[in-house]
């Protein structure tokens, strides 16, 4: 573990470097800000920075519907806070998801990853944020879990859909760090323990082979997309909830080490081909992915 803590702790990559001092290690702020601003000049921030338009915005043009999602987390992936480079396209993805509540349809999957990146980004506190949080639980279903609109329409009655459940449950375990969980969150957090994480309800289908390998839950898929949310970041949001030593776990707890190195690093499994920047390589050694896993490993011990 030391050797993984100081290959985490490299000056190479300041955003992992300040993840890991004051998520993990638990230095404050005052402590790791000198580290922090160098996120800022990161190449990959700066490249983004320099696509913003005049308003502050970036174009849906780059991916319609969930533009905001993945550029608000890849910014929240770096561990950057609310800022003025930032408010006006907060501002405008706030709206953004008001309209979708205005429909009633806030429970699919991009919503909550937005929501995610706005809690992880330090907007929690805003009034309009909390109200979308609260619209968002609002829509939790009998079983727990989430579904979209859409198909909610043509089968009412219809039990929740796994990958909006995921994205449910990662909002959850931000909110959690943050102080500001929902009540009905170990609702949801029950829906993975009767299925052991990856299973249906009643055991009887797996869900490892839903997809192409590298593109699966239980793969290494890093950063979170509306239908791929990598098993770094599931284990990490249940940890954080309380359940890391649940026996429901254990057999995801052994994929992941599983899936360690000697080092104890892992490798990035997959990953999207078009997003705001890159967050590495498939086949190498991920920092990112390997921050989740020590991340979990944090939270289960404690």
């Amino acid at each position: 573990m030391n050797n993984t803590m100081d290959w985490l702790l490299e000056d190479e990559n300041p955003a992992i470097k300040y993840r890991t001092m004051t998520e993990i290690c638990g230095e404050s702020f005052e402590k790791s800000h000198e580290v922090y601003d160098l996120i800022w000049k990161q190449k990959s921030i700066v490249k983004m920075l320099e696509k913003q338009d005049e308003k502050g915005l970036w174009s849906d043009k780059d991916w319609g519907v969930h533009t905001s999602m993945r550029y608000l987390t890849a910014f929240a992936e770096h561990g950057l806070l609310k800022d003025t480079r930032l408010d006006n396209f907060v501002d405008y993805t706030v709206d953004f998801l008001q309209s979708y509540e205005k429909q009633g349809d806030l429970a699919g999957c991009a919503t909550p990853l937005t929501l995610r990146a706005l809690v992880m980004l330090g907007y929690y506190d805003r009034v309009d944020v909390k109200e979308l949080i609260e619209k968002f639980t609002e829509a939790q279903l009998y079983d727990g879990g989430f579904m979209c609109k859409m198909k909610l329409n043509k089968k009412p009655e219809r039990k929740s859909c796994y990958k909006a459940a995921v994205a449910g449950l990662l909002l959850y375990a931000e909110c959690r760090r943050k102080n500001i969980l929902p009540d009905n969150a170990d609702k949801l957090v029950e829906y993975f323990l009767k299925r052991d994480v990856f299973y249906s309800a009643d055991k009887s289908k797996a869900f490892y082979d839903d997809g192409k390998v590298g593109w699966r839950f239980i793969d290494n898929f890093f950063p979170v997309e509306s239908q791929r949310m990598g098993l770094p970041l599931i284990i990490s949001a249940l940890a954080i909830l309380g359940v890391g030593n649940n026996s429901a776990l254990t057999e995801t707890w052994k994929l992941l080490k599983n899936k360690e190195d000697t080092k104890g690093r892992l490798q990035l499994e997959g990953t999207l081909t078009k997003q705001p920047c890159s967050f590495g390589k498939v086949g190498q050694d991920n920092k990112w992915v390997t921050f989740y896993a020590v991340l979990a490993e944090k939270h289960r011990t404690e």
